[in-house]
């Protein structure tokens, strides 16, 4: 999977991170693709995510 970014995405309340949402750039319309990633240490997807930063390779940035 080739991610071009990646941000936390949280709560209601501002505070509860929720989710990571990867930017993997466009697609042949033009249009971003976006894939969300849920906090869950436990699910394969989470943990690869996590592997990149530990790794220095990802870099996941606080929502807007």
């Amino acid at each position: 999977m080739s991610i071009v970014s990646a941000k936390y995405l949280y709560a209601e309340d501002g505070v509860t991170k929720t989710n990571i949402q990867l930017n993997l750039g466009t697609n042949d319309d033009g249009h971003t693709r976006r894939k969300h990633i849920p906090i869950d240490p436990n699910r394969d997807s989470y943990i690869e995510i996590m592997d990149m930063v530990a790794a220095g390779e990802l870099t996941i940035a606080d929502a807007d």
